[in-house]
Formats: C-alpha cells, sequence, structure tokens
C-alpha cells in the first residue's frame, strides 16, 4: 500500500499527496441558508445559477424595494455591488455566516443590491479558475442588463447596471484587481463597473515582508503559515509566490489597465498581509490611478468582521461617500 502523505490542512481543508481533498462538515463559519422572506431588515437574499456546465453559483442579497414588480418603463434605481468572499482561493463561500452577513448588512446599510459570488476552489481547482468563474459572474450580469426589465430575474429588474461597484475581501479583494485588468480587454456593455473596493487584498512572494516578519512574534488571527499553505494549495503547479498570480502586481502593469475605475483599499495596521497591500495602494498611485488608503491601526485581516475581531467603530460612511462620488463619474 502507497503511504498517502498529508500536503497541508488550512481552515478546514486537507490536502493529500494522491490528490484527495477532504472539506470539514464542520466549517470555521457554518453555512446561512438563503432567505428571501424579507423578515429581517427587509434584506432578502436568493441563490441562482450562474454557469449550468460548472455549477457555479451566487447568492443574490436586495432590499425588498428592489423586488417589487413594475412595468417595462420601470428605470433601475438600485446599485449593484458584486462581492468576490475571501479564503486563500481555498475556503468558504458566499453561504458562510460571515461573508452572509455582511453581504446583507451591505444591502441593508446601503441600500444595493449585492451579488455574492461562488467561484470554484483550489486545490480542485487552481488559479487563475477563479479569475475565470468571477469574470463568468460579470457576463451573466451583462445578459441580465441586455434584457428588458420584465425579463430579467426579478430581483434585477430594478438593478442600476451603469452602476456597478467590485469589492472582495483577501482573495477576493485580489479578484477585484484581476476583474478591472479583465474588463478593458472585454465588451460588457451595458454594464458599467464605477469604483472597485480591494479590501486586504491577498499579495504575496518569496521574500518576507515587514508586517510578515512582525506576525512571527505578533501573530494575527490569519497566520504566516496560513498565507504559505493557502498559496501551495492555489498557485499553479511548479509555481511559487513570486508567480504573477501571487505578487503585488507593478506600477508598469497597472498602467496599462486603462480606463481603471477608482480603488478604495481598505487595510488593517496588525495584518500579516498589511506590508503587501499597502505597497498596492504605492503601486496604483505611481500608475497614476484614483485610489485612497482607509488604515484602520488596530485591525488585522477580519477588520470588517465583529465574529472574530470583535466590534469596531466602523461606520459604512467611506464606502457611501465612494459610491456616490464614482457614481457621478
Amino acid at each position: 500500500m502507497v503511504n498517502c502523505e498529508l500536503l497541508g490542512d488550512v481552515r478546514g481543508v486537507q490536502h493529500y499527496s494522491d490528490g484527495r481533498v477532504v472539506r470539514t462538515s464542520k466549517p470555521q463559519w457554518p453555512d446561512c441558508a438563503a432567505d428571501p422572506s424579507f423578515e429581517k431588515d427587509e434584506i432578502g437574499c436568493k441563490d441562482v445559477i450562474l454557469d449550468e456546465g460548472t455549477g457555479m453559483w451566487a447568492r443574490i442579497f436586495a432590499p425588498k424595494s428592489a423586488t417589487v414588480v413594475h412595468d417595462a418603463s420601470s428605470t433601475g434605481k438600485h446599485a449593484l455591488l458584486v462581492y468576490f468572499h475571501g479564503g486563500g482561493f481555498v475556503a468558504f463561500s458566499p453561504a458562510s455566516s460571515i461573508f452572509h452577513g455582511l453581504c446583507s448588512g451591505i444591502s441593508h446599510k446601503m441600500g444595493m443590491i449585492v451579488v455574492s459570488v461562488a467561484y470554484r476552489l483550489a486545490p480542485e481547482h487552481r488559479l487563475p479558475v477563479a479569475f475565470d468563474d468571477s469574470f463568468v459572474s460579470l457576463q451573466w450580469l451583462q445578459s441580465q442588463a441586455k434584457k428588458s426589465p420584465m425579463d430579467r430575474d426579478p430581483w434585477l429588474q430594478n438593478a442600476d447596471f451603469s452602476r456597478i461597484f467590485l469589492m472582495g475581501g483577501s482573495a477576493g479583494g485580489t479578484i477585484v484587481h484581476y476583474m478591472a485588468a479583465r474588463s478593458i480587454h472585454s465588451d460588457l456593455s451595458p454594464l458599467e463597473i464605477k469604483g472597485l473596493f480591494p479590501v486586504v487584498p491577498f499579495f504575496g512572494a518569496e521574500e518576507r515582508s515587514k508586517s510578515e516578519i512582525r506576525s512571527l512574534v505578533q501573530p494575527d488571527v490569519l497566520t504566516l503559515a496560513d498565507c504559505d499553505t493557502f498559496w501551495r494549495f492555489c498557485l499553479p503547479e511548479g509555481t511559487n509566490r513570486d508567480h504573477e498570480y501571487c505578487r503585488v502586481p507593478s506600477a508598469e502593469e497597472i498602467v496599462k489597465i486603462d480606463p481603471m475605475p477608482p480603488s478604495l483599499v481598505v487595510v488593517g495596521a496588525r495584518d500579516v498581509l498589511h506590508s503587501r497591500q499597502v505597497e498596492y495602494y504605492e503601486e496604483l498611485r505611481k500608475a497614476g490611478k484614483d485610489a485612497k488608503l482607509v488604515e484602520y491601526p488596530n485591525r488585522g485581516h477580519f477588520l470588517l468582521f465583529p465574529e472574530v475581531e470583535g466590534e469596531m467603530d466602523y461606520s459604512y460612511g467611506e464606502m457611501i461617500q465612494f459610491v456616490n462620488k464614482c457614481s457621478t463619474l
């Protein structure tokens, strides 16, 4: 009998040398069922299939007012936010309780329709599959936008497809960047991507950064060992952390993303990835892009999630101001 070696174990995902992947039946953050009843904060959610071939899906969160059926002449009034969840490209989904709660809160507090994307995960599906799937979500929205309002998914009938924002945390923040890069090579009309929210984006390199070294003595909830395992699981076979999917894009690369919507980069100073995230913001600025950095000095990688880091003095004011500014561009 051939010995089977455990290659890694991170956030309930075990990968073995024979190719097997075992995912825990009791994840760190259990799944929440979709609830289209609008009983909590008048926000409902439902799951939709985006690609029958791959089984790719998304969870739509919408204010009750966005789902009221109007006549065909009705114009869209609710901005759309496409959300890409974190988990190192390896773990979790839109149903995971922390992402479910965040997206529901955004829809409630900002009055937006939120489409939270379930891209396929590594190590079964290594990068660039997550990027490919995420772009499929934009193409699905494009197909909805091209229909008459009465023929769309009812929850998108009152969507304003000329005000689309992309948001993601951790791995999802990295996806946001790559969606901006891919969108310039494809005709997504009538979609108009107005702004980007890369929150604690997930970048790395073989050489250790200042915040990675610091984390060895002052660890965050997300550890350096977690990051290394995520990258081993998700990067193409035979590559390392200097691969283009991992490293911070250079200003020379970013300048080619033209036009690029404005970016609001959100980071926590205690995050193991903090140095890379600030470097990303600096490269955006070097490339002449419209970018703003919002830094929380006492928060780590899970800064938006009170379930992990406790309640914080955080309002949606920065996001609302950013959305309002970008909506007029």
